[in-house]
């Protein structure tokens, strides 16, 4: 069975037959269902190069542990994919990946349109930029992931209103857990803008811990300093400064909640001047103490 998520240049948007998820073993492609689409397969390898998909794209896991190398600028950096990880690309960031030898997975597509007509309440959802996720530790999208899995393969026998009900439950997880919380102006911006603002999140993700410049940042852009400051906090509503110290934050608050390292120890991993500095920053974003925050955790 051949898969039925399409892969195009990241640039021209034309189709590339040649890139191919490899070979399908479960699929909803006869199940009419809207707007998602999930499937499950295998290949000995997959080496896509600046590619994308027109729809939101997750990638998961489901054979043993591999090594997944991902294009960060000019060069390819390696995660460890344990079983059950999830790969997060919203629609339209371009990829190249390179996975050697035999992997297995399950692969979902989701509509952009499906979420303002899911999410309707939500204000500005079709304006929400998404950030792509490597190496995602997700237990509730891997749990609707496998859902919706378990009724393709079995054929639909729950009907459309169950699919639905699976698909709304995946949208409104992306919006909330993978959507930047301050969308703007993005309706403005051109696609080439909104294609270099999906690469600037990536490096900023991939590289929270390091000591980042502003330099570092627009050149990842292909922008100048100026032009890509003006652009970033007209889509995100922050300087990229504020939006660094507020991924840090985040991600620093997950290590917390883990419980494996003391409070400094986070402090000077996520590149605050010392511990004071990091609690002033933490409670600015949290509106709790560090301490606070692990009481209540």
């Amino acid at each position: 069975m051949e898969s039925q998520i399409h892969f195009v240049d990241s640039q021209t948007l034309t189709p590339k037959p040649n890139v191919s998820a490899g070979k399908i073993l479960v699929s909803s492609r006869d199940l009419a269902w809207d707007g998602i689409h999930i499937e499950q397969g295998e290949n000995e390898g997959f080496t896509p190069d600046n590619v994308t998909v027109t729809q939101h794209y997750f990638a998961m896991n489901t054979g043993p542990a591999l090594d997944w190398e991902w294009k960060d600028g000019n060069t390819f950096r390696k995660h460890r994919y344990e079983t059950g990880d999830l790969w997060i690309n919203p629609s339209g960031v371009p990829f190249s990946h390179r996975i050697s030898g035999h992997n297995q997975f399950v692969l979902l597509t989701l509509e952009p349109t499906k979420l303002t007509e899911l999410l309707a309440d939500q204000p500005l959802v079709e304006r929400h930029v998404f950030r792509r996720q490597h190496q995602a530790k997700d237990r509730h999208l891997q749990t609707l992931m496998q859902a919706l899995l378990i009724e393709a393969e079995m054929g639909g026998p729950n009907g459309r209103l169950y699919a639905d009900t699976l698909t709304t439950a995946i949208a409104t997880h992306f919006v909330n857990h993978y959507s930047l919380e301050h969308p703007g102006e993005l309706a403005q911006l051109q696609p080439i803008e909104c294609q270099r603002l999906g690469a600037v999140i990536d490096y900023i993700e991939a590289h929270l811990t390091a000591d980042l410049s502003l330099s570092d940042v627009a050149l990842a852009a292909g922008l100048s300093k100026f032009h890509f400051s003006r652009l970033f906090k007209a889509a995100i509503g922050l300087t990229p400064h504020q939006y660094v110290l507020k991924r840090r934050i985040e991600r620093a608050a997950v290590v917390l909640s883990q419980g494996d390292r003391a409070i400094a120890q986070v402090a000077q991993q996520f590149g605050f001047a010392d511990q004071s500095h990091f609690t002033r920053t933490f409670k600015q974003f949290k509106g709790l103490t560090p301490k606070q925050f692990l009481k209540n955790a």
